[in-house]
């Protein structure tokens, strides 16, 4: 039977990675949020681009011009869909490895196996290597999602301008 301090620092033990669990469920909340927007926005420009595609594109040059510009922006909007749903897998893959790792801990203290306590020490680094890696992609992907937006956004600016001016002429 085991005294209570080998019982309180096997919970010890095993807290580090119910820490790090927590943080991978606030990242997956915000890429949660993140993922449902990139899909509703997906299904906007969808909607938008299918009613411009049924309408009647050969006599209006602006809307020939606007089905090109909504594809563009739906293989971006896909490309960033893309890059959340894989640090989401990766951030899903830390949490599993870090449950992982707390059974080893448990197991590697219950039986006194130095390797088991060696192969607790690698699973952990490789569900903070995973974590990090999942990191990795969504700062990358919300680096490029902010220049995707100025695209957008100059070209609409460049729109109003081209309005201004002609209201200004008449």
């Amino acid at each position: 039977m085991s005294s209570i301090e080998e019982v309180t620092k096997t919970i010890d033990l095993i807290i580090v990675p119910v820490v790090m669990i927590t943080a991978c469920a606030i990242v997956v909340n915000g890429l949660i949020v993140r993922y449902g927007s990139l899909g509703d926005r997906l299904r906007t420009v969808n909607h938008e681009l299918s009613d411009l595609q049924e309408s009647d594109l050969a006599h209006n040059q602006n809307k020939a011009q606007r089905v090109q510009e909504l594809e563009s922006l739906l293989r971006d909007l896909l490309r960033h869909h893309h890059f959340v749903h894989d640090a989401l897998v990766l951030t899903y893959t830390s949490i599993l490895v870090f449950m992982l790792d707390m059974l080893v801990i448990a197991i590697a203290v219950a039986t006194n196996a130095s390797w088991l306590s060696q192969m607790a020490l690698i699973l952990f680094l490789g569900g903070v290597a995973v974590l990090f890696g999942g990191i990795v992609l969504i700062a990358y992907e919300l680096r490029t999602s902010h220049y995707s937006i100025q695209l957008e956004v100059h070209r609409i600016c460049r729109l109003c301008r081209h309005q201004h001016t002609k209201l200004a002429g008449n």
